[in-house]
Formats: C-alpha cells, sequence, structure tokens
C-alpha cells in the first residue's frame, strides 16, 4: 500500500524538484491553478492533456491550429523563483498528454537553466516502486495578472506519494476514461497533482499522473506511460538554450529532439512510426 506526505527540506533541495511546478492561467483579473507540470528540457514541459483541456474549457478558450494559447497560461519554478509563460501546447489524439514550449516571464527564469530531466520510455515493472510528485493544494494569493508584476504570490505544498506499479496497460486500460498506454499503482494521486512526475526507481521519469481514484480506491491510481509522446511534434521558442543542430522555430517530434539531444529520453531507438489502415499516424515501442 502506498503512501502520501509532503516532501521534506531535503527533498525540496533535491535537482528533480526543481523540474516539477504547478501549471495556472489569467483571463484579466481571474486566476485558476491548473495542476502540474514537469519542466524536461530548455523551453520545454510536460503535463497530462486533460489538465490542459480543464483549464482552457474553465475560460472558455481554446488552442488554435498554430498551437499557439489563447490565454495567459504560466509554470513556476518554486524552489528557484522562476516564472515560465506558456507560450504553445501540443498533442495527439493518442496520449494524455501535452508537450508546453516556454519563454521566460521574468529575470529569475532568464538567467535560470533548465537542466535535461532523465526520461525512459520503458514504463515501470510490475512490482517495483515510483514516487509522484505534484502540487495538489495550489493557490493563488495575487489577485490580478499585470506584467508590471513578476514576482507572483502562491501557496504551494510539493506532495509525494509513492506506491508499488500494480499492473501496465501496453495499449489502454480500457474503452472509456483511459484509452492509452499507461500503468496502476498502489498509491494515491490527489487533485492537482495531475500531469506531474512519476519516477521509477532509477529516478527516470516513466510516467505523469493521470486519474486519482476515489473512497475504498483511494489507494488505487493511474498515471500515463510518457512514451507516446515521441510522435508528438513541437517547436522550440527562439530564446531556448539549444545546440547548433537544432532550429528554434522549426516543427520536430519528440522523438527527434531525443534523436538530437536535446532531450535525454532513453531507449528512443526502440520507438517506430507507422501508418494505421485508416491513414492516420500510430507509435509504437518495442520491447527490447
Amino acid at each position: 500500500m502506498g503512501m502520501i506526505r509532503a516532501n521534506t527540506v531535503e527533498e525540496f533541495s533535491h535537482p528533480i524538484s526543481t523540474h516539477v511546478a504547478p501549471l495556472f492561467a489569467f483571463e484579466g483579473v481571474h486566476g485558476r491553478v491548473a495542476g502540474t507540470a514537469v519542466l524536461i528540457a530548455p523551453g520545454l514541459a510536460m503535463t497530462a492533456r486533460h489538465v490542459i483541456d480543464d483549464l482552457l474549457g474553465h475560460f472558455g478558450r481554446s488552442v488554435e491550429k498554430n498551437s499557439e494559447i489563447q490565454l495567459d497560461m504560466y509554470i513556476y519554478q518554486a524552489n528557484v523563483g522562476a516564472v515560465w509563460y506558456v507560450a504553445h501546447i501540443n498533442a495527439w489524439v493518442g496520449t494524455d498528454i501535452s508537450i508546453l514550449s516556454l519563454r521566460p516571464r521574468n529575470d529569475t527564469a532568464r538567467s535560470t537553466e533548465v537542466n535535461r530531466l532523465p526520461m525512459t520510455i520503458d514504463p515501470p515493472a510490475v512490482g517495483s516502486e515510483v514516487t509522484a510528485l505534484g502540487y495538489p493544494d495550489t493557490k493563488i494569493l495575487l489577485p490580478r495578472n499585470d506584467f508590471s508584476v513578476t514576482e507572483l504570490k502562491l501557496s504551494i505544498t510539493l506532495t509525494v506519494s509513492s506506491g508499488k506499479v500494480l499492473d501496465v496497460h501496453r495499449s489502454l486500460r480500457d474503452s472509456v476514461s483511459l484509452r492509452f498506454p499507461c500503468f496502476s499503482v498502489d498509491a494515491a494521486f490527489l487533485g492537482g497533482m495531475s500531469g506531474g512526475a512519476v519516477f521509477n526507481q532509477q529516478r527516470e521519469l516513466c510516467g505523469l499522473v493521470c486519474a486519482g481514484g476515489e473512497g475504498e480506491l483511494s489507494n488505487y491510481s493511474n498515471a500515463v506511460s510518457i512514451w507516446p509522446s515521441m510522435i508528438i511534434p513541437v517547436t522550440l521558442p527562439p530564446d531556448a538554450l539549444v545546440s547548433s543542430s537544432i532550429e528554434c522555430g522549426h516543427p520536430y517530434k519528440v522523438y527527434d529532439l531525443a534523436r538530437l539531444r536535446h532531450l535525454d529520453f532513453r531507449g528512443h531507438e526502440r520507438i517506430e512510426f507507422f501508418k494505421h489502415d485508416n491513414g492516420t499516424d500510430g507509435v509504437r515501442r518495442r520491447h527490447y
């Protein structure tokens, strides 16, 4: 049976914690916390797609065809004070994952280097332990969105939830709610942790929080496997720190950014793309 708790001071200051941040948005003077995001490399973050859908739906907004967001959406790295503006969102129908392109919102973000987060295409083994990090109780204390204000006031609690893997669903768990590769754990994932990081025993990102249980099933939760994100196209913002082999403003698949070493996505060479019978694009993972 898993356990859930607030993280310790040592855990909060650990480099891994720097990658996990609350996600929120403003429309005029109205702010709303959405859930949690994970910074994975310079200029890029990852969250659950349903977090973005819920946030946009709350404000009656949408993502335009060019992936630009018609809403002021931010990520806040609490332990360093960096605020990032979400410039673009990209997703794919076959997974509950969105890739976010980020631009610095304050001076701290402009001077903060986001290191590549170790990730793996392999879901954790049944019986192994995973640890989830997220922000379930974030509250906005600053009642306005003003570009002259760069110091955001939030009430936050980074929460740790750990447990053992019960099942790994290679294609989907069911045909109604979790219709994508994911894995089930005997841990409590609280509301607001959605989109948060799920690490395996090697401290590699292997999933994102996507669904928590309730009532008698409060210690039964699910994480979306991150390997299908390899098919998602992303565009790095012009001020992202990239190598000379990568062109900012040019669309790349997540797979391409792993191949070019902008992402530390281990096992990416076992990813394959294909066409479904209806002509749509698909992605699959060779086990070994």
